[in-house]
């Protein structure tokens, strides 16, 4: 059976509130510190052990087992037990890298998104070339494929090559926007501009999007195609917001002053803001 420790500590809370007489915001501003407290007091419903301890006589593999049964149930993972993988790194990495690539149960977006938070708190090495083939197969936003396209952003250059041979790869429009998204916070890169210019001038949606990553990627030589599509009739609100802070972005001035009236991004901002 599963223990609730949020819930414990949620139990906790209310009891030392109405004992100490503090009001709501009282304990809000003590809550780190009464949490501190409360994780290394023993607990009689935990057999006398504190709750950081708790998970210390586990090996890994039951380590491993308790995150899935938590996230199965819907029960918050408690803090000790994520703690207690971080610490025996070593043993559990192993073990979270193959629930990831092999879970394809219930819940399975959640667990594996999760494995994906721990791998970077835990300071291990990243599966890279399987975050790259997640994102490749994915052909809508979820979590796990989010999680792996913001580790893969943070990977550096080293990763440019493969990045642009999935984006050439890419089974989806979703997919292939996320590769480009990817390579925009990559160093520089001639052929990533290329992607995204091409991307810009011959879409017929995402003008904002694509432009934003020409922004990104910081080459100047954008500015004249940037420029030029800020003059363009047809051009929704939306889009112009996009190109204008690309841009800017690129340290060019936007003097073109448009009225887009009518439009309902437009129109529903200036609702908004009276």
């Amino acid at each position: 059976m599963l223990i609730d420790f949020e819930r414990k500590f949620g139990e906790y809370l209310h009891d030392y509130m109405h004992e100490n007489g503090l009001s709501e915001d009282e304990i809000e501003e003590n809550m780190p510190k009464l949490y501190g407290v409360w994780l290394d007091d023993p607990k009689d419903w935990l057999s006398g052990k504190t709750p950081n301890t708790y998970f210390d006589d586990f090996d890994a593999a039951a380590l491993v087992s308790f995150l899935g049964r938590y996230l199965l149930s819907g029960i918050s993972v408690p803090d000790p037990l994520l703690n207690r993988i971080a610490d025996l790194s070593n043993d559990t990495y192993p073990l979270l890298v193959s629930l990831m690539q092999n879970y394809d149960g219930e819940r399975s977006d959640e667990i594996c998104t999760q494995v994906v938070a721990l791998l970077e708190e835990m300071d291990m090495p990243r599966p890279y070339a399987y975050y790259i083939d997640v994102v490749l197969k994915s052909s809508e936003p979820s979590g796990f494929s989010e999680a792996c396209v913001e580790e893969l952003k943070n990977a550096g250059g080293a990763l440019t090559d493969d990045v642009i041979a999935a984006y050439g790869a890419a089974q989806s429009d979703y997919a292939a926007d996320c590769f480009l998204d990817i390579l925009a916070d990559m160093p520089f890169d001639e052929r990533s501009y290329h992607i995204a210019l091409e991307k810009f001038l011959y879409s017929d949606s995402g003008k904002a999007f694509y432009a934003s990553c020409l922004g990104k990627l910081g080459c100047e030589k954008a500015l004249p195609y940037l420029e030029e599509a800020l003059r363009q009739e047809s051009l929704k609100y939306y889009d112009y917001i996009g190109i204008k802070n690309a841009v800017e972005a690129l340290g060019g001035e936007v003097t073109v002053d448009r009225d887009f009236t009518g439009d309902k991004d437009f129109d529903s901002l200036a609702d908004m803001e009276e």
